[in-house]
């Protein structure tokens, strides 16, 4: 009876971390979406290297097919002629854009967020979440017939150096430290989801809600957003579905949640690209099952 009740009541968590699924053949009526942290496609010195330089994770991103792009911690310099990444993602096919910088630097370079889409925008919007320079938006796109509205959130960072997590003595010297940014991120993130479930309970529209929410699948805000949307990992995806492109490499932070009047056919986590901190996540949805 004990192990019966202590499956019980891990259940839905082994579902958070692992799924199993028959993934189904897209169709003339599905559409992909995608999402990736890009790191701010490796623009600084320090993040750069010989392997994986900002302008081959630009070239992938404009090879890639998916109907629905959203970007986080997006990068755009105009006047650069490889980080002027509105302009060469634009060429690769038709796509509406919404980019919204939360920070304009001295010589006009845009941080932000950014969704694009090969279907029209009938309404766009941001939301602004509290007690942090993080923030969402979204868009509202007429799928033929249809309409869904796509939201694009980066929740607030924990901030660690996950250097110091590395060893046994990283993790004793900086256990008080790392402890209060735990504390912080987890607070900060709940008024954050909090506001944003309103925002979308609120949706005229069915959802799908993508981006980097810095948390775990077993954490207020993953449950938060699991009790009002179905998660396309769990419903479409295979194996752990590990997210994170570090040290800290057993971490899934990157989600795609969609209302229930959707049907997710694939999802997957694209673990050969490996430019970002982050891998690519990418799902396939329709308005019906069949």
């Amino acid at each position: 009876m004990y192990s019966l009740v202590a499956l019980a009541l891990g259940y839905q968590y082994l579902l958070a971390s692992f799924s199993v699924s028959n993934p189904a053949n897209p169709t003339p009526e599905t559409f992909s979406v995608l999402s990736y942290n890009v790191r701010v496609f490796n623009t600084y010195a320090y993040l750069q290297n010989e392997n994986e330089p900002g302008k081959a994770m630009i070239d992938w991103l404009v090879s890639d097919t998916a109907h629905i792009k959203c970007l986080q911690e997006y990068y755009n310099n105009s006047r650069s002629a490889i980080f002027n990444t509105t302009a060469q993602l634009k060429s690769s096919g038709t796509y509406n854009t919404y980019i919204q910088p939360n920070l304009v630097n001295r010589i006009g370079a845009e941080f932000g967020l950014a969704i694009f889409s090969r279907y029209p925008v009938l309404q766009r919007g941001v939301i602004a979440l509290p007690d942090s320079s993080h923030f969402g938006i979204y868009a509202d796109l007429k799928i033929r017939q249809d309409t869904v509205r796509v939201y694009n959130v980066h929740l607030q960072s924990m901030s660690i150096d996950e250097r110091n997590l590395s060893n046994f003595e990283g993790v004793k010297n900086n256990y008080p430290s790392v402890f209060q940014k735990l504390k912080q991120g987890f607070m900060g993130r709940a008024g954050q989801i909090d506001h944003l479930v309103t925002h979308l309970q609120a949706s005229p529209y069915p959802v799908i809600v993508c981006g980097d929410f810095n948390d775990l699948p077993y954490s207020y805000t993953y449950f938060s957003m699991r009790r009002n949307l179905l998660n396309a990992f769990e419903r479409a995806g295979n194996g752990l579905g590990f997210s994170y492109n570090g040290r800290l490499f057993f971490l899934r932070i990157d989600n795609q949640f969609y209302s229930k009047t959707l049907y997710a056919h694939q999802y997957q986590t694209i673990r050969e690209v490996t430019y970002s901190d982050h891998f690519p996540v990418r799902a396939v949805y329709s308005f019906t099952k069949n």
